[in-house]
């Protein structure tokens, strides 16, 4: 199987011989195609045309011909490996199918291209794509209103969005929903199919084979739904699981449908086990397969444990844990002896009955022992090396049993601790997967009492080839009861120090920079486009971090910290919509524009930087800190302790004001986020301190500090006392909710949403205040940080280095050092994380999975916290400690513009 798609184009324009040039180049994942002169439309209605693995490259060659003969420009899936992942039961519902875009000059066109690309690619597979409109039953080829080219206008959260223009001048989103839902200004290019629909209404009942009346959506995903239904024949309450035709198709042409009707086959063979669900029936409805099974009453494994872990004493208690690992050998050993083998066990595919009786559920990827098929699985739960076997010349492997106890080990260390088996791998020599978890469990079991009993159990199914536990080894262990039994003997690989992890981190970014593209670094691949020069995924932020590494004495980065300033300074005078915010809008990237100017001792980088500063908007309708008028005050006030210029003290006042316009009317202290923001934020107060209360107030408390105005002072010990009213203790540690009335996912100890940002600002709130209820609380948050710091991720937003910074903010405030060797605890967290990629060791993003530069959700926050850890100093983006008796108060005589040079500022906080 090729490796790209390219040779299939060049092959059709070199036949075609077009008069015009074409233009083709690859901007992953797609390869572009154009004649040289095209200009490309604002808007229109489009073609998709869909394929699968099997059909694409006939898809491609039959469709490239018909555009290339038109002059029509297009895009297409630059590999067979993008097209399977496009076209996978879990890809984006949203973008699934879309092997092949093309872009008509006008409506002419796309009709005159539609047709004949219907009548070229007629016979061939491709599943239906749910954003857009068949252009008749059994077509490929599809059509959507939407825009041309990749978004550039940034939205109010600072991703890039793409908007459509209405014939009135107003501009909406370009929203890709998994629904056709064209504007409604947008005449159909198609009028006499117009109307072809079932003439059902979304929302209304949905009756299916006659006899199940669905009744709720459980879950959706690109396979097709999950559903609730009641069998109107029996009265019971049943699980309806849908298949889409062709989606997941593989090279063998088995699709989504086959492996459903291969489940049903396993259900209906292992059902008078007892140990999964009793099938009521198959059938097809629409093209779309079907299957009726018993609603097993529980939940998945996954929510068993995260319910444990918010409850009682926040663990998994060790006789339950024992229970548990017997119960689920016992029950992968009956499918055993019915030789078969499940592939895909994981905690999400066993319900937990509410006597307790583990279930298995999804067993679309179990096939007979020692049978070759398709690799299936889910990273971090299947054993490696079974994934590893995957590859687009390799023959189908044939698993056998010891995949399965991979995957029991990687779930038992899951669903006793929380812990993710994901890790980042290694580039070649990779260190084993059996030895780097080894190493994970040898780090967390001293405070997980269920890890230490069941670490032998553990480390022997997840060992690597031959040294893998048997199912009867761990069976025996477990009716035995080895419980004092010390873990085997596993080599574990040595684990980097917090310097070289460093070191490693500073070279990487150093490495990684591209200052010709139109990211820096590029950003994480699971979020989509920013601004390229924010904090959050931009270049502000790992600029801050190269000027910390300077200062604090890594004077290798000087080059890298100089290019990375010169770039962001080109780039922030360029055409783009400013937003207010200190991680999603701007004002973070003049802080670190300054800062970086002042330790390049560069005055004229130094001017333009504060000039830029002084023009950001402040206004806005939202007031947190992330993307609002929260986070721009702390810009301007820094800058104004940094420099000395008034007019930034002012600008700080402003934004305070504009806070306080903001407040909710009514008792307490909360604010909403402004209407044009997501579900998640808009019109819902929040605790967290990226986008709530804690942000907020620390905000005002600073600036109640420096401006003199003790109405801020006054909100923001408000704050601090609703948010310890709302506080809920358990076994000395704090948590919090997410906000008032949000009951999702209770207990988050993250800074942007829960605890550990709610702590920064407390503890903060004690130092201004001297109250001691704000001490014990930002103690209880700093106890609760510890407590689950096995269960996030890596970074600054939503894991350990985020959650370890207020372990620092504690030591630094108290001086006490437990909290700096708390820190150091967490710290672990980061290093057996890290992988090894071309000998350096790189703590790898959110996902777990892959390595990336950003700040709050990548390296460079963790480098950060490492810093800062390392060499002491006070703590990024807050304004901790002015020199005020150097800087003029407002209200008195000052030199108006009058900025201090660049190399100038005597509180270097940042």
């Amino acid at each position: 199987m090729t490796s790209s798609y390219r040779p299939i184009l060049a092959r059709v324009l070199a036949q075609a011989e077009p008069t015009t040039p074409w233009r083709v180049h690859h901007r992953d994942p797609w390869y572009m195609a154009a004649p040289a002169h095209h200009i490309s439309r604002r808007q229109g209605w489009k073609l998709h045309v869909s394929a699968t693995p099997v059909s694409a490259p006939q898809v491609l060659e039959r469709a490239a011909r018909v555009l290339v003969a038109h002059g029509c420009a297009f895009k297409f899936a630059a590999t067979p490996a993008i097209a399977a992942e496009m076209n996978a039961v879990r890809a984006a519902r949203a973008q699934s199918g879309k092997f092949l875009t093309a872009y008509p000059a006008d409506d002419g066109q796309l009709r005159l291209l539609a047709e004949e690309l219907d009548d070229r690619t007629r016979g061939l597979t491709g599943p239906a794509i749910l954003t857009d409109r068949r252009l008749c039953p059994g077509s490929l080829v599809h059509y959507r209103y939407g825009c041309f080219a990749r978004p550039r206008e940034l939205n109010d959260e600072g991703f890039y969005e793409g908007r459509l223009r209405a014939p009135d001048g107003t501009f909406v989103a370009d929203e890709r929903n998994p629904w056709f839902a064209p504007p409604p200004w947008a005449g159909s290019p198609f009028p006499r199919t117009a109307s072809a629909s079932s003439g059902r209404r979304r929302g209304d009942p949905v009756l299916l084979a006659r006899r199940y009346l669905v009744k709720e959506a459980i879950r959706h995903s690109n396979r097709g739904g999950v559903y609730r239904a009641r069998d109107e024949r029996t009265g019971d309450t049943v699980l309806l699981k849908e298949a889409r035709p062709h989606v997941g198709a593989g090279p063998d042409g088995r699709d989504a449908r086959d492996w459903l009707r291969h489940e049903a086959e396993i259900l209906r063979r292992l059902a008078p086990l007892g140990i999964t669900p009793a099938v009521r029936e198959v059938f097809e409805a629409g093209g779309h397969v079907f299957l009726a099974e018993d609603l097993i009453d529980g939940v998945n494994l996954q929510e068993w444990t995260a319910d444990r872990l918010r409850t009682g004493d926040r663990h998994v208690r060790v006789a339950e844990a024992w229970n548990l690992a017997r119960e689920l050998a016992r029950m992968i050993g009956r499918l055993h002896a019915e030789g078969l083998v499940l592939r895909d066990f994981k905690p999400g595919n066993v319900v937990m009955t509410p006597e307790g009786r583990p279930v298995l559920v999804d067993l679309e990827c179990a096939v007979p022992t020692g049978a070759p098929a398709p690799v299936a699985g889910t990273r971090g739960f299947t054993a490696p090396e079974y994934l590893e076997a995957a590859g687009p010349d390799a023959a189908p492997p044939a698993p056998g049993p010891e995949a399965d106890c991979f995957s029991l080990g990687a779930t038992l260390l899951h669903v006793t601790t929380g812990i993710s088996p994901v890790l980042a791998p290694d580039s070649a020599p990779a260190r084993p997967t059996g030895e780097r978890l080894a190493s994970l469990m040898a780090e967390a079991a001293p405070g997980i009492p269920a890890l230490r009993v069941l670490a032998p159990l553990i480390t022997g199914l997840t060992r690597d080839g031959a040294g893998r536990w048997t199912l009867g080894r761990a069976a025996e262990f477990l009716r035995t009861g080895e419980r004092a039994q010390p873990v085997p003997s596993c080599p574990t690989p040595s684990l980097p120090s917090a310097d070289r992890l460093l070191a490693d981190g500073l070279a990487f970014l150093a490495d990684t920079m591209d200052p010709s593209q139109e990211y820096l670094w590029p950003g994480p691949a699971a979020l989509p486009y920013g601004d390229p020069c924010n904090v959050q995924l931009g270049a502000a932020g790992v600029l801050a971090v190269l000027d910390r590494a300077v200062r604090c004495g890594h004077a290798a980065a000087a080059p890298t910290l100089r290019t990375a300033a010169e770039w962001l300074d080109r780039r922030l005078t360029a055409p783009s919509r400013v937003l207010p915010g200190l991680y999603f809008g701007r004002s973070g990237a003049a802080w670190a524009l300054y800062e970086a100017a002042t330790t390049l001792e560069d005055a004229a980088l130094a001017e333009r930087s504060i000039a830029y500063a002084l023009n950001i908007p402040l206004e806005g309708a939202n007031p947190d800190v992330c993307h609002g008028l929260s986070g721009a005050g702390l810009a301007q006030l820094h800058l104004w302790h940094a420099t000395g210029d008034l007019r930034f003290a002012e600008r700080a006042a402003q934004c305070a004001n504009g806070v306080l316009r903001l407040l909710h009317d009514g008792p307490g202290v909360e604010w909403e986020a402004g209407p044009d923001f997501r579900a998640e934020l808009a019109g819902s107060a929040c605790y967290g301190f990226g986008h709530g209360v804690a942000g907020n107030a620390a905000f005002l408390l600073a600036a109640g500090r420096d401006l003199d105005r003790p109405d801020l002072t006054d909100i923001a010990v408000g704050g601090g006392h609703a948010l310890c009213a709302v506080a809920a203790w358990r076994s000395g540690s704090a948590y919090w909710p997410k906000g008032p009335g949000r009951s999702e996912r209770p207990g988050l100890n993250f800074w942007c949403n829960g605890t550990s940002g709610i702590g920064t600002f407390l503890v903060r709130l004690w130092h201004e205040t001297g109250d001691e209820r704000f001490l014990e609380h930002a103690e209880g948050a700093a106890r609760a940080v510890r407590q689950q710091r096995w269960q996030i991720g890596p970074g600054s937003c939503h894991g350990v280095a985020g959650n370890a910074e207020l372990l620092l903010d504690l030591h630094e405030l108290t001086g006490e050092a437990r909290h700096r060797e708390a820190a150091f605890d967490l710290s672990s967290c980061l290093t057996v994380r890290a992988a090894r990629r071309r000998g350096r060791f790189l703590v790898p993003d959110d996902t777990l999975r892959e390595i990336c530069a950003s700040y709050n959700v990548g390296i460079s926050g963790v480098l950060d916290f490492l810093l800062r850890l390392t060499h002491g100093g006070p703590r990024s983006w807050l304004v901790d400690r002015p020199a005020r008796e150097n800087h003029p108060t407002p209200g008195r005589e000052a030199a108006h513009g009058e900025p201090r040079s660049g190399t100038a500022g005597t509180a270097r906080n940042r």
